[in-house]
Formats: structure tokens, sequence, C-alpha cells
């Protein structure tokens, strides 16, 4: 088995995990991690088997987990074992798992699976950008005004700031999507949903897999990876149209200071 069909074989298997939580979420331990910030025993199981697979076939990789820290190496996995647990505990069934392998600071494989809907988005450096083994051909708009723009909502984020950047792209005649889950937002981006999507303050287990699969599927996207402490602090996340690029970096000067993958 290859490292790429072994990675989907444990993403898979840690999303049917996730999904047995979701059905008994009412019997889960939470615990709150800050505003409108949670964890559940579930991001903690799901996380932990995902590692125990993956330690047990490469044993001198390191790992990048929102809830288990950091195990540097030359080659690291960055997880994310439930990216939107407020939908997941609140009862509403957009959630995905997401796995991305980063070789000497560089990204080359991403995964994001919706197990409510066994869906499996893949990107890699060296096949592309996959939607359940299919290649993804999007098909984006080239205008604002024509647009659907997702927008994340992260607690970081000031409200007045927020309100700016609603009414600015209200303004220009796009319309908003923000589904609760980073990671399959990047991946409506890749398969041509929505045109946009921007936020300032994502960390690594949020985007990494999601801006590889958006970068194959033929959309410009951040580099996350371009700063040294992107294991550790938030990092900007950009994922746009090619077309699409010039109008939304007037409408939001700030993502012209963002650096992309090439």
């Amino acid at each position: 088995m290859s490292d790429t069909a072994f990675a989907i074989d444990a993403i898979r298997e840690a999303g049917q995990l996730a999904r047995y939580f979701f059905e008994h979420r009412d019997q889960l331990l939470v615990d709150r991690k800050g505003p409108q910030d949670y964890v559940s025993d579930a991001d903690r199981q799901v996380e932990a088997c995902l590692i125990a697979r993956l330690s047990k076939r490469f044993p001198d990789d390191g790992f990048v987990g929102e809830e288990s820290g950091l195990q540097a190496a030359s080659r690291e996995w960055v997880i994310d074992p439930i990216d939107g647990t407020t939908n997941f505990l609140r009862g509403i069934p957009v959630f995905a798992i997401t796995l991305a392998l980063v070789e000497d600071g560089r990204a080359v494989m991403g995964l994001i699976y919706d197990p409510m809907r066994d869906v499996l988005y893949e990107g890699s450096v060296t096949a592309g950008a996959r939607c359940n083994g299919i290649p993804i051909q999007p098909v984006w708009r080239s205008m604002l005004s024509e647009s659907l723009i997702g927008l994340c909502h992260s607690s970081r984020l000031h409200p007045d700031q927020l309100t700016a950047r609603i009414a600015a792209v209200l303004r220009s005649g796009a319309i908003l999507r923000q589904p609760g889950s980073a990671a399959l937002m990047l991946c409506d981006l890749a398969m041509g949903r929505i045109d946009g999507l921007y936020d300032a303050d994502l960390k690594a287990w949020d985007s990494v897999a999601g801006l590889l699969i958006a970068r194959e599927a033929g959309a410009i996207a951040s580099d996350f990876l371009a700063k040294p402490d992107w294991r550790t602090a938030p990092q900007p996340t950009l994922a746009v149209a090619p077309a699409l690029y010039p109008e939304l970096s007037l409408l939001w000067p700030e993502i012209q200071a963002v650096v992309c993958l090439p």
C-alpha cells in the first residue's frame, strides 16, 4: 500500500469514528478552550486514532495536532480531528477531518474527509486535486457581482473588522457564505462552489490541507508555511479564483500582502 493510500485509509477510519461520536454526542464530555472554542472527547479520540495509525507506519514522522500539540520532524502530519467542532456539538452535520503531510517545510499532500457525506477531497503535488478519486475541474465566476465569497468568522477578528469586510462584499454585489468549517469551505472553493475566501487568523490544522487542494485545483492560494512560526501562530488563509483576485484584492487590500503558493 502506498503512503497516500495508507493515509486515505487512516482518515476514513478516523472519519467513521467521528461520525459515531456525532451520533452519540449527547454522551460526550465537552470542555471550553476559549470564547466559542470547544473541545470534546470526540476531538481527542479521533486525533489519537489518526496519530496511532500514522506513528505505527511512519515512526520517525512528527505531528502538528490541534489537540495533541507539536512534535517537529523533517516530515510532519498536520491534523484537525474535527474541523467544525461547534457544528458537530450542535448537531449540524457540517464538519470534516483534515490531514496534511509537510516535508521539509512544503505541503505535499492534503486530505479532507467529510464523513457525513462520505466525500474525500485530496490534493497532491504529484497527482493534482481530486474528489472521491475524480479530478477536480472547477468553474469559477470572474466578477465579484456574480460571486459567492466565503468568510471565516474567527473569534480573533474584532467585530468592527468583520462588519467592514461583510459590508464591502455586499456592496460589490457578491453573496456571503459561512458554513462553520474552514476546511470544507476550502474544498467548496476547490470545487467551484464558491469563488473566494479569506481569514487572517486561522491555525495550521484548519488550512494547510485545504489550501493545497485549492491550489492543485487551480486557485490562487496562500502559502501557510511561509513563516517559520506557522506551527503555533495563526496565519492568513486566502483562496480565490485567479480571475477574481485583482477585484478581491481591491475590495480587501490586506490580502495583497499575503504570500501565495507558487
